[in-house]
């Protein structure tokens, strides 16, 4: 089988080093890919994910069979929904489907017509009427509200506001200044959710829901969580602080209604589905579980420590969900722990630097149980260099979260790049929130 990832960053990466282990593929293509990527798959950079035409042409040129979607801008912009006309097996939800990515709106209204929890919230058309409701929205939760872009924002749509003033800033950059273009012409004003944030990532086919093991991100860019927000600078998988009754409270008030809402709205929702939770009072009576937003793909360096876990063959799994086949799949992960620390370049999340040599790469591989996966670079002969913000995934494996840990640290100290940063704290919460738990039995 010949098969087509459209991505050019970690995530694509992880996909394509997981498909390659599929007895079933014969050759595997990407558009537009990385240097890191060219070596695991036959690149195409000269295509954009935005040209459909040319990918469609590439597509009859190269005799692929199926297409594996990455990133949420195609998805939401309807490539399968292009695709399909011509009977080629696309991996992504319809552009309908993806509105529950593409539009905060859309997916907030879906939640609370479905009964899945989520924090209460107000839409807003016209900057007029975010101003008045953001007000009211202070009124009653005075500890602070979240504001949101309806469209996609590249993950710095959604920020959060302890203040009246500093949320009366950020509309007006939003709706006024449009700082985020068309994707801020409508706003959500939500109530601000404490508690734990974790990532449940599904794969659904329209009757079944399969999740993989949980994660947790790292969204800002400093450590302790302080500073703006990112694509994710590190993240770990599994969760030792999630419950067997706090999964059974996901399924069935998140998951179950989830499942009933794509019956009923005919939206029959067929990919990989993101649940990004909000979790408060963990591990006490009345700990709850709260949709943040849905995502209509993997996250994002989520699959670089889910994927390396996961046992069976992804491409059986994709092959599955298509075919609407799911219930016939049981997943199952090693009994391991994986840890992600994502390699950045000065100036990211903001103005960053570029084509700056990457060196270690070779003495890291030798290394056991290690991967990297590559972000945001290019090769040039045998060298690599920087292309993006964020450049390099290592991701540590082992029998323990600490091992991993250290294991991913060690390698990420073997790799040098002018100016590289990292945060130094990837999966610290996780230990903290078990020795709190603990603390409190």
């Amino acid at each position: 089988m010949k098969i087509l990832v459209l991505g050019s960053g970690g995530r694509e990466h992880t996909i394509i080093w997981k498909l390659k282990q599929s007895s079933l593929h014969s050759k595997i293509y990407c558009i537009p890919g990385n240097g890191g990527i060219s070596e695991d798959a036959i690149c195409e950079p000269s295509i954009k994910i935005s040209e459909f035409e040319k990918i469609y042409d590439f597509i009859l040129e190269n005799k692929v069979d199926l297409v594996v979607v990455g990133p949420e801008q195609p998805s939401v912009d309807g490539i399968k929904d292009y695709l399909s006309k011509y009977n080629i097996a696309v991996f992504s939800p319809t552009k309908t489907q993806a509105l529950l990515e593409g539009s905060k709106v859309f997916a907030k209204k879906f939640m609370y017509k479905y009964g899945i929890p989520t924090a209460d919230f107000v839409v807003c058309n016209t900057y007029e009427e975010a101003k008045k409701m953001l007000k009211e929205m202070f009124k009653k939760y005075p500890e602070g509200v979240v504001v949101k872009a309806d469209g996609l924002a590249s993950g710095k749509g959604a920020v959060v506001c302890d203040t009246i003033e500093k949320a009366e800033g950020v509309i007006y950059d939003i709706m006024v200044k449009k700082i985020f273009a068309t994707a801020g012409e409508k706003i959500v004003i939500e109530k601000k959710l404490k508690g734990i944030e974790i990532s449940l990532i599904a794969c659904c086919d329209g009757e079944t829901i399969l999740p993989l093991t949980h994660s947790q991100d790292h969204k800002q860019i400093y450590d302790g969580d302080k500073g703006p927000n990112t694509g994710g600078m590190g993240a770990y998988s599994p969760l030792g602080f999630i419950s067997k009754k706090l999964e059974e409270k996901i399924y069935n008030q998140i998951i179950k209604n989830f499942l009933l809402g794509i019956k009923d709205s005919y939206l029959n929702y067929c990919g990989i589905i993101y649940f990004g939770l909000m979790i408060e009072n963990l591990a006490k009576e009345n700990e709850q579980p709260y949709v943040l937003e849905f995502n209509c793909r993997f996250g994002d360096p989520e699959t670089q420590v889910i994927l390396p876990l996961l046992k069976n063959d992804l491409l059986e799994v994709i092959i599955s969900t298509i075919e609407k086949k799911l219930k016939d799949i049981k997943l199952s992960f090693y009994n391991k722990s994986a840890c992600c620390v994502v390699m950045a370049s000065k100036g990211y999340p903001q103005e960053y630097e570029t084509n700056k040599e990457i060196f270690g790469l070779e003495e890291v591989k030798k290394l056991k149980d290690v991967i990297v996966f590559h972000a945001g670079t290019k090769k040039v002969k045998n060298r690599y260099f920087t292309s993006s913000g964020r450049v390099l995934g290592v991701v540590g494996i082992a029998e323990n979260l600490k091992e991993a840990v250290e294991r991913s640290y060690f390698a990420v100290e073997k790799i040098n790049f002018e100016n590289k940063y990292y945060r130094k704290d990837i999966a610290k919460k996780g230990f903290s929130i078990m020795e709190s738990i603990y603390d409190n039995i």
